[in-house]
């Protein structure tokens, strides 16, 4: 995998990705041939059983993966509908592993992306399809906390059809 980073312009306090939450996984981006991945590593405190990671966490880690894709790929924010995963082997807590993310589909309305999770030898752990309604600054504006100008001054940072 190419290691070209995707900049990470988000100010705001997303769980997955934000450099202002204290509580935030901070995670970083980077391309890949069709979609994004990140590496990291769940800690302890985020465990289910001792040892290992809770699968609520790799689900979103799955999730955030098919989000970044779709901003650097596409330009778009997204809101997931739909997330299916199937947990093949156990995640280890402080352990590297891979998620990346592809677009399989893409309208003007919705996307279909396919997500995995992978230790550092290139073992599958995980695998996940989910469907996303594309959405537009106004529509986020309204429902949230956030102001539709910094998002649109944030997506205009990722143009459709450009790669970071």
């Amino acid at each position: 995998m190419k290691d070209k980073e995707i900049p990470n312009y988000w100010t705001g306090k997303c769980f997955g990705c934000s450099t202002v939450n204290s509580y935030s996984l901070r995670l970083r981006f980077f391309l890949s041939e069709n979609g994004c991945y990140t590496k990291c590593s769940v800690p302890d405190y985020l465990c289910g059983m001792d040892g290992i990671a809770h699968g609520g966490m790799i689900a979103l880690l799955l999730d955030e993966v098919c989000e970044w894709t779709l901003i650097a790929r596409i330009g778009k924010m997204a809101f997931t509908r739909e997330i299916s995963v199937r947990y093949l082997k156990p995640v280890l807590t402080n352990t590297e592993i891979v998620v990346e993310a592809k677009i399989e589909t893409q309208d003007g309305k919705n996307a279909v992306l396919r997500s995995t999770v992978h230790s550092k030898d290139n073992e599958l752990m995980a695998e996940s399809e989910s469907k996303w309604t594309l959405t537009n600054p106004s529509t986020i504006a309204k429902i949230s906390k956030i102001d539709e100008s910094l998002l649109k001054k944030f997506l205009a940072k990722y143009p459709v059809g450009t790669s970071p």
